[in-house]
């Protein structure tokens, strides 16, 4: 959600040197991009980032995250001017400084990532009119990508599914894997799908907690194979369809014009409108929602977890129908050039 930000500051600042400072799982989904010159990982090593950044001689930095840590970071390395938002009790760390935006009761008003981030851009001036998230798909990947498709047939004239059961953020946000499973036999018996299923190193667990409940076979588990965030873009890249609940590869789709169904629990989704007309949203009201909680409080019996249980496959499906029969997006083909390999 913030290559936005940076698709703008490169426009703002064309002969700029840009560079992004990360850790290692964000820089990844950053790499490639054609807007800034070099990613600096920031490995936990607070002395050795704080070196690497001196000697670069950076006369601006623009904090992307709200956290006291990485000002101080950034103050330490003797970054001339410090963009970012007053938070964390950091304000004193920062030379250019924007205000979060609040709402009558005091607490930080509801604003979309990548409005958020955009703010950021338009105070330097630069042009933030544009709200498309992007990802760049390195060739290693989409060649392992390739690979695993052609080892598992996989047929370019049905739909390809791919489902992401698991949510870093913590169990809450994750649609039941027997439900999972549910709506991948459903759209193999209704529309012969090739299911592709997706789980980080943590999340194998719950990638084959699906796949054994199914009555149809599943084409490609990635639990089964070295994943990463790399393989992960280049197998949304060609998928058709992805269904997810609310975490990380939701964007992925978006930025790379893959439709997606978003299946929604405890968490409010106008925080993370990521303004993408091919995208469907699932979930339904409950009193105790939107919570916002990792972790369902309410005690087991009929209103535990209810804003996920509600959600019925066929819901799902209806949606991930819907989107099957909608004509395909215009992102997608521009993403298949940048990719290179000939498929439209």
């Amino acid at each position: 959600m913030f290559t936005p930000t940076i698709r703008a500051i490169r426009k703002g600042f064309p002969d700029a040197q840009i560079a992004l400072l990360g850790r290692e799982n964000p820089a990844a989904v950053l790499s490639p991009n054609p807007w800034c010159d070099e990613i600096i990982i920031n490995d936990g090593n607070i002395g050795g980032v704080i070196k690497a950044l001196r000697e670069k001689s950076f006369d601006l930095a623009v904090l992307g995250p709200n956290s006291f840590r990485s000002a101080l970071i950034i103050r330490l390395a003797g970054v001339k001017r410090r963009l970012g938002y007053v938070r964390d009790a950091r304000g004193w760390l920062l030379t250019d400084k924007i205000v979060p935006p609040k709402d009558k009761s005091g607490r930080f008003a509801i604003k979309p990532a990548i409005d958020y981030y955009l703010t950021l851009a338009e105070y330097l001036g630069c042009p933030a009119d544009d709200k498309r998230m992007e990802l760049g798909i390195s060739p290693s990947d989409d060649q392992f990508a390739q690979t695993l498709f052609d080892k598992a047939n996989i047929h370019e004239d049905r739909p390809i599914v791919l489902i992401n059961p698991g949510a870093s953020y913590g169990p809450a946000k994750m649609y039941p894997a027997d439900r999972f499973a549910r709506v991948a036999d459903l759209l193999i018996e209704r529309r012969q799908a090739q299911i592709i299923l997706n789980a980080a190193p943590a999340e194998r667990p719950i990638a084959s907690a699906v796949q054994r409940v199914m009555r149809y076979p599943v084409s490609i588990n990635l639990a089964e194979e070295n994943n990463s965030l790399g393989l992960l873009k280049a197998m949304v890249a060609r998928s058709d369809l992805m269904i997810t609940n609310d975490t990380g590869p939701r964007h992925f789709a978006a930025a790379l014009g893959v439709p997606v169904v978003t299946i929604f629990g405890p968490t409010n989704p106008a925080w993370t409108d990521i303004y993408f007309e091919y995208e469907r949203i699932v979930r339904v009201n409950v009193p105790c929602g939107p919570c916002q909680m990792k972790r369902c409080p309410l005690p087991a019996g009929d209103e535990y977890h209810q804003c996920m249980r509600k959600i019925t496959p066929e819901m799902v499906v209806s949606a991930a129908e819907e989107l099957l029969d909608a004509p395909k997006s215009t992102n997608t083909s521009l993403m298949c050039k940048q990719r290179n390999d000939g498929r439209a």
